[in-house]
């Protein structure tokens, strides 16, 4: 992967470009180019990963002047390459971007139709003095842009669009409430207002000032696909085969690829397979904990042990989420619920320090096999609801939340369950979530009066509702909830905030073979009952993998990647932290006026007096998007980034320059 930006803007010059291209160096150490034309300016970070030698950009065809920049991996490039070929096209390099610029020409607008990977694309026809910018289907790859009038600033992270002054920094109260609801902002949104996110499966056209959207490709939901007449046997079959070619295509690389191994079956399902399909012993990369209720060691270690992986374990500590949180929100780049992604970027760090570039990893299994609990909760809900009166139907939640302290202990559980009762008869079309939503935007209590003032009238569930595609209405609950997870916490916080963020973060992309676009359409045409029977999820998954993955790993329950959260800026017995100190005190809190200081300061006097023991998830979630929050308005709001760019622009070395011929 790599990071791209660019400037839409009549007499832009290269040092501007070279602004952009310095805030994202992290993305892409290996090599820098610019092309600028007096119209615009484009340019690159690459981390060099197919073609080493030959794959530098931006790349400019020379018949057309069309020029590309692109971010990420086209898994099928050597297909696309020989039909293009025998279409005419000649090439040059071994590179993908080559692939691109070709199926452009060939293709139009209409290219990423056939792409099957993980990309941002930014192309610049001169014939038509058109921008055309895609992103890949899932949104994998950010890539994010402001507008005003004809000028127009893309780039790969917000901080490079940020480099010209022009760009207003200003706090986006819209998608801050939304981070309180979703735990993500939704749709366009970005934490910084006027800058937009590209959806995921979107076109953008720019020409003549004028912005056309278009999706080329949409969820497939699985009520709606056409179903698969094959057996379970048959189609378990097939699952295996289709698995196996997903993690082979994201095996092709000019480098050693590494993945991910959290103790859970997804990721163990990809080393089984990765293992099969390279030569040499496979590296994996684990974190661990030293609290057991986070820790998953013993699981790692059987799956490293039976395909002799070189396995390494990152062991994170309390200060080590607190020492690098600050540097997490930079990379992240909007607010936080979960301090989770900070050990993901340290390890990533010890992924680079192998010299790994790129590893494989488990995200999005849950949301295309079922295997989250909100999913069998809603079935739960809906089966209760049909008869509200019987108590036995709804002590069903006794067995899916056996694991939950506060239903497994007598005392509490009859509570937790009728906590439930309430949204029973809703027909809302968030039923699979309300609960869940209702309970996150309890922390919206902490909002200040001027910030309620700023929301007047919003309301973010009805934003959603908007955006909604049309054929969500056809659909059933668990479908729904199925999207709802896709365009929620999926693609903005777990391919974001923990995803590729934490990763190129340190120069290292991630793959993800479930997030394979036509394996996820496969997975949709199956039978529901194939990944989720009663409350066993994922059933052909576990079913695939008894064959490559000890029991205990197949028929584990689902195991929540965290981390920890207050106790990791207070601890046992310890002061608050110089961090909670600088940006929780009175008077900072007093003075951005987002939250209200009473109530921050009584949390903080509960965390303390506690000593953590009468601390709820809410507190956790509540104290970490409040630190997150102004963590975020100092970096991207308050600081102007002038020195940050004047330190990275003296080491960016600038090895293609292309200009107007």
């Amino acid at each position: 992967m790599c990071g791209i930006a660019g400037k839409l803007s009549a007499g832009v010059e290269e040092r501007e470009i070279d602004l952009m291209l310095a805030m994202i160096a992290h993305r892409g150490p290996d090599e820098f180019g610019t092309y600028v034309d007096g119209h615009i300016g484009l340019g690159t970070a690459r981390l060099s990963i197919v073609d080493l030698a030959h794959g530098q950009q931006p790349l400019r065809h020379a018949a057309s002047g069309v020029v590309i920049v692109f971010n990420g991996e086209i898994f099928n490039h050597p297909e696309l390459r020989e039909t293009l070929v025998s279409e005419g096209c000649a090439f040059h390099t071994h590179c993908d971007t080559e692939v691109i610029l070709n199926l452009y020409l060939k293709r139009g607008t209409a290219f990423p139709q056939y792409l099957n990977g993980q990309f941002a694309v930014a192309i610049w026809d001169p014939r038509d003095h058109k921008l055309v910018l895609a992103r890949d289907h899932f949104g994998i790859c950010p890539l994010f842009y402001w507008q005003a009038g004809d000028r127009l600033l893309f780039a790969s992270e917000i901080k490079s669009i940020l480099t010209d002054e022009r760009v207003p920094r200003e706090l986006n109260l819209r998608a801050l409430d939304q981070i309180f609801t979703f735990w993500t902002p939704i749709g366009q949104h970005t934490a910084l207002a006027g800058i937009k996110e590209l959806p995921p499966g979107h076109v953008l056209v720019h020409q003549r000032g004028a912005i056309q959207l278009s999706a080329y490709w949409n969820w497939p939901f699985p009520q709606l696909a056409e179903p698969s007449a094959s057996s379970f046997a048959q189609s378990r079959e097939e699952f295996i085969e289709r698995l196996h070619q997903s993690v082979a295509l994201r095996l092709r690389a000019d480098v050693e690829v590494g993945s991910y191994l959290s103790g859970g079956i997804d990721s163990s399902a990809i080393v089984a397979l990765a293992s099969g399909l390279r030569p040499g012993r496979l590296r994996t990369y684990s974190i661990a904990f030293q609290e057991e209720s986070y820790d998953e060691r013993k699981f790692q270690e059987m799956v490293a042990r039976q395909y002799q992986t070189i396995h390494q374990t990152f062991l994170c500590g309390d200060e080590d989420i607190h020492d690098r949180f600050e540097r997490a929100i930079w990379h992240t780049e909007t607010p936080l619920f979960r301090t989770a992604p900070t050990p993901l970027n340290l390890l990533s760090e010890r992924v680079r320090n192998d010299g790994i570039k790129v590893v494989l990893t488990g995200e999005g299994a849950d949301e295309v096999l079922l295997g989250y609990d909100i999913f069998r909760e809603v079935k739960i809900r809906r089966f209760w609801a049909r008869q509200p009166g019987t108590r036995w139907r709804q002590q069903l939640f006794r067995k899916l939340y056996a694991y939950l302290p506060q239903f497994s202990n007598p005392r509490f559980a009859n509570l937790s369950i009728e906590s439930f009762r309430g949204t029973l008869q809703s027909d809302s079309p968030f039923y699979s979530h309300l609960i869940r939503w209702n309970n996150n935007a309890a922390n919206k209590i902490y909002f200040s009066e001027s910030l309620r003032d700023g929301l007047a009238n919003y309301d973010a569930l009805a934003e959603l509702e908007s955006i909604l595609p049309p054929n969500y209405a056809r659909t059933d609950d668990v479908d729904r909830a199925q999207y709802l997870e896709m365009i929620t916490l999926l693609r903005g916080y777990l391919l974001s905030s923990q995803g590729d963020r934490m990763t190129m973060g340190n120069s290292v992309e991630a793959r993800f073979p479930f997030l394979d676009h036509q394996f996820v359409e496969f997975a949709s045409r199956l039978p529901r009952k194939f990944k989720l029977v009663g409350l066993r999820d994922k059933r052909i998954l576990r079913a695939s993998m008894d064959r490559f993955l000890p029991r205990e790993i197949c028929h584990r329950p689902k195991f929540a990647y965290q981390a920890p959260e207050i106790r990791a800026f207070f601890g046992v017995g310890r002061p608050r932290s110089a961090l909670v100190d600088t940006y929780l005190n009175e008077e900072t809190v007093r003075d951005l006026g987002l939250f209200k200081g009473e109530l921050v300061s009584s949390l903080l006097r509960k965390v303390e007096t506690s000593g953590l023991a009468r601390l709820g998830m809410r507190d956790n979630i509540a104290f970490v998007q409040m630190l997150s929050t102004h963590i975020f308005h100092k970096k991207f709001i308050q600081d102007r980034l002038t020195r940050v760019n004047r330190e990275r622009i003296g080491k960016l070395h600038v090895q293609t320059r292309l200009g107007s011929k």
